[in-house]
Protein backbone atom coordinates (compact mmCIF):
# COMPACT_ATOMS: atom_id res chain seq x y z
CA UNK A 1 0.00 0.00 0.00
CA UNK A 2 2.79 2.18 0.65
CA UNK A 3 4.65 1.26 -2.48
CA UNK A 4 2.36 2.94 -4.58
CA UNK A 5 2.08 6.39 -2.75
CA UNK A 6 5.75 6.15 -3.02
CA UNK A 7 5.65 5.73 -6.56
CA UNK A 8 3.68 8.36 -7.39
CA UNK A 9 5.45 11.16 -5.60
CA UNK A 10 8.56 9.78 -7.37
CA UNK A 11 6.83 10.03 -10.90
CA UNK A 12 5.49 13.45 -9.73
CA UNK A 13 9.20 14.21 -8.73
CA UNK A 14 10.65 13.22 -11.90
CA UNK A 15 8.15 14.92 -14.07
CA UNK A 16 8.29 18.29 -12.23
CA UNK A 17 10.43 20.99 -14.54
CA UNK A 18 10.81 23.79 -11.75
CA UNK A 19 14.42 24.35 -10.93
CA UNK A 20 16.24 27.19 -9.39
CA UNK A 21 18.76 28.59 -11.40
CA UNK A 22 21.13 29.55 -8.91
CA UNK A 23 21.23 26.58 -7.16
CA UNK A 24 22.18 24.69 -10.70
CA UNK A 25 24.43 27.29 -11.51
CA UNK A 26 25.81 26.59 -7.73
CA UNK A 27 26.24 23.23 -8.42
CA UNK A 28 27.74 22.90 -12.21
CA UNK A 29 30.01 26.19 -12.34
CA UNK A 30 32.67 24.39 -10.37
CA UNK A 31 32.57 21.10 -12.86
CA UNK A 32 32.59 23.44 -15.44
CA UNK A 33 35.79 25.30 -14.40
CA UNK A 34 37.27 21.76 -13.44
CA UNK A 35 36.62 20.91 -16.71
CA UNK A 36 37.78 23.97 -18.72
CA UNK A 37 40.59 24.19 -16.63
CA UNK A 38 41.60 20.78 -17.67
CA UNK A 39 41.25 21.08 -21.11
CA UNK A 40 43.37 24.22 -21.49
CA UNK A 41 46.49 22.53 -19.25
CA UNK A 42 46.81 19.52 -21.36
CA UNK A 43 46.00 21.35 -24.39
CA UNK A 44 48.60 23.40 -23.31
CA UNK A 45 50.77 20.53 -22.74
CA UNK A 46 50.02 18.77 -25.60
CA UNK A 47 51.29 22.29 -27.69
CA UNK A 48 54.62 22.18 -25.69
CA UNK A 49 55.13 18.80 -26.26
CA UNK A 50 54.60 19.13 -30.24
CA UNK A 51 56.56 22.56 -30.38
CA UNK A 52 59.79 20.91 -28.87
CA UNK A 53 59.43 17.70 -31.26
CA UNK A 54 59.45 20.22 -34.18
CA UNK A 55 62.24 22.68 -32.74
CA UNK A 56 64.46 19.56 -32.20
CA UNK A 57 63.75 18.69 -35.54
CA UNK A 58 64.94 21.97 -36.69
CA UNK A 59 67.88 21.90 -34.60
CA UNK A 60 68.89 18.47 -35.71
CA UNK A 61 68.41 19.80 -39.85
CA UNK A 62 70.55 22.90 -39.05
CA UNK A 63 73.58 20.05 -37.83
CA UNK A 64 72.87 18.14 -40.70
CA UNK A 65 73.44 20.92 -43.00
CA UNK A 66 76.91 21.90 -41.36
CA UNK A 67 80.05 21.57 -43.77
CA UNK A 68 82.49 22.82 -40.79
CA UNK A 69 83.79 21.28 -37.54
CA UNK A 70 81.17 22.89 -34.79
CA UNK A 71 82.48 24.41 -31.41
CA UNK A 72 81.37 24.35 -28.14
CA UNK A 73 79.57 28.08 -29.33
CA UNK A 74 77.73 26.33 -32.12
CA UNK A 75 76.06 23.95 -29.57
CA UNK A 76 74.98 26.55 -26.99
CA UNK A 77 73.93 28.94 -29.85
CA UNK A 78 71.84 25.83 -30.70
CA UNK A 79 71.11 25.55 -27.01
CA UNK A 80 70.29 29.08 -27.09
CA UNK A 81 67.83 28.75 -30.75
CA UNK A 82 65.59 26.04 -29.02
CA UNK A 83 65.07 27.86 -25.70
CA UNK A 84 63.36 31.02 -27.76
CA UNK A 85 61.79 28.71 -30.12
CA UNK A 86 60.31 26.48 -27.32
CA UNK A 87 56.59 27.76 -26.24
CA UNK A 88 56.78 29.41 -22.88
CA UNK A 89 58.97 30.34 -20.22
CA UNK A 90 60.15 26.60 -19.51
CA UNK A 91 63.77 25.49 -18.73
CA UNK A 92 65.54 23.50 -21.80
CA UNK A 93 68.42 21.74 -22.67
CA UNK A 94 70.26 20.22 -25.85
CA UNK A 95 72.72 17.52 -26.12
CA UNK A 96 74.35 16.60 -29.14
CA UNK A 97 76.45 13.83 -30.28
CA UNK A 98 78.21 12.24 -33.35
CA UNK A 99 78.53 8.50 -33.49
CA UNK A 100 80.15 6.09 -36.69
CA UNK A 101 80.07 2.51 -36.99
CA UNK A 102 82.80 0.42 -37.16
CA UNK A 103 81.95 -2.69 -39.00
CA UNK A 104 85.28 -4.64 -38.54
CA UNK A 105 84.73 -4.08 -34.77
CA UNK A 106 81.45 -4.76 -34.66
CA UNK A 107 80.73 -1.48 -32.65
CA UNK A 108 79.89 2.17 -32.88
CA UNK A 109 82.43 4.64 -32.11
CA UNK A 110 81.57 7.93 -29.88
CA UNK A 111 83.09 10.67 -32.40
CA UNK A 112 82.17 13.52 -29.60
CA UNK A 113 79.70 14.62 -27.79
CA UNK A 114 78.49 18.09 -25.82
CA UNK A 115 75.58 19.77 -24.15
CA UNK A 116 74.30 23.29 -23.10
CA UNK A 117 71.23 24.70 -21.49
CA UNK A 118 70.04 27.78 -22.13
CA UNK A 119 68.38 30.40 -19.69
CA UNK A 120 68.77 28.49 -16.46
CA UNK A 121 71.73 28.32 -13.81
CA UNK A 122 71.48 24.53 -13.45
CA UNK A 123 74.19 22.51 -15.42
CA UNK A 124 73.13 20.80 -18.60
CA UNK A 125 73.18 17.13 -18.79
CA UNK A 126 76.42 15.26 -19.11
CA UNK A 127 77.89 15.01 -22.50
CA UNK A 128 77.58 10.98 -24.07
CA UNK A 129 81.49 9.31 -23.44
CA UNK A 130 82.22 6.01 -23.93
CA UNK A 131 80.47 4.19 -20.67
CA UNK A 132 76.92 5.44 -21.64
CA UNK A 133 77.13 5.41 -25.29
CA UNK A 134 75.04 1.91 -24.84
CA UNK A 135 72.12 3.58 -23.54
CA UNK A 136 71.30 5.17 -27.09
CA UNK A 137 72.59 2.34 -29.20
CA UNK A 138 68.79 1.33 -29.12
CA UNK A 139 67.77 4.48 -30.91
CA UNK A 140 70.49 4.06 -33.55
CA UNK A 141 69.19 2.88 -37.00
CA UNK A 142 71.33 0.30 -39.25
CA UNK A 143 74.53 1.94 -40.26
CA UNK A 144 76.94 1.12 -43.23
CA UNK A 145 80.22 0.70 -42.34
CA UNK A 146 81.82 4.50 -42.07
CA UNK A 147 78.63 5.67 -41.54
CA UNK A 148 78.04 8.38 -39.02
CA UNK A 149 74.68 10.25 -37.29
CA UNK A 150 74.26 12.88 -35.44
CA UNK A 151 71.95 12.32 -32.13
CA UNK A 152 70.06 15.51 -31.15
CA UNK A 153 68.56 15.17 -27.64
CA UNK A 154 66.02 17.76 -26.14
CA UNK A 155 64.41 18.30 -22.85
CA UNK A 156 61.52 20.91 -22.08
CA UNK A 157 61.04 20.97 -18.49
CA UNK A 158 57.39 21.95 -18.62
CA UNK A 159 55.19 23.49 -15.75
CA UNK A 160 51.49 23.77 -16.51
CA UNK A 161 49.94 26.72 -16.32
CA UNK A 162 47.15 25.46 -14.02
CA UNK A 163 47.93 23.04 -10.62
CA UNK A 164 45.32 20.23 -11.75
CA UNK A 165 47.02 17.70 -10.50
CA UNK A 166 49.15 17.14 -13.69
CA UNK A 167 52.60 18.21 -12.09
CA UNK A 168 55.61 19.41 -13.48
CA UNK A 169 56.95 17.31 -17.04
CA UNK A 170 60.09 16.66 -18.56
CA UNK A 171 59.11 16.14 -22.06
CA UNK A 172 62.57 14.18 -23.59
CA UNK A 173 63.37 14.10 -27.68
CA UNK A 174 65.30 11.99 -29.53
CA UNK A 175 66.29 12.71 -33.45
CA UNK A 176 69.21 11.14 -35.06
CA UNK A 177 70.34 12.91 -38.57
CA UNK A 178 72.71 12.15 -41.35
CA UNK A 179 75.15 14.24 -41.92
CA UNK A 180 74.18 15.52 -45.78
CA UNK A 181 77.46 17.21 -47.39
CA UNK A 182 80.43 15.62 -45.08
CA UNK A 183 81.28 12.24 -43.62
CA UNK A 184 81.39 12.95 -39.86
CA UNK A 185 80.00 16.05 -38.10
CA UNK A 186 83.56 16.74 -36.37
CA UNK A 187 83.96 18.98 -33.21
CA UNK A 188 86.27 21.68 -32.82
CA UNK A 189 88.02 22.14 -29.07
CA UNK A 190 90.66 25.25 -29.28
CA UNK A 191 92.22 24.41 -32.16
CA UNK A 192 91.85 20.33 -32.23
CA UNK A 193 89.61 19.00 -34.55
CA UNK A 194 88.02 15.56 -32.81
Amino acid sequence: MRIPKLLRRLKRFTADESGSYTVELVLMLPVLCLTIFTMLTFIDAYRAKVHALRVTYAVGDMLSRAQFPVTHQTITGLAEVFDELAIGAHNTSIRVTSIMWDESNDTHLLVWSDSARAGSPTPPPQPINDTTLPDIIHTLPNLANGDSVIVVESWLYYKPPFDIGFGDRTFEHLEVVSPRFIPVLRYETEGVTG
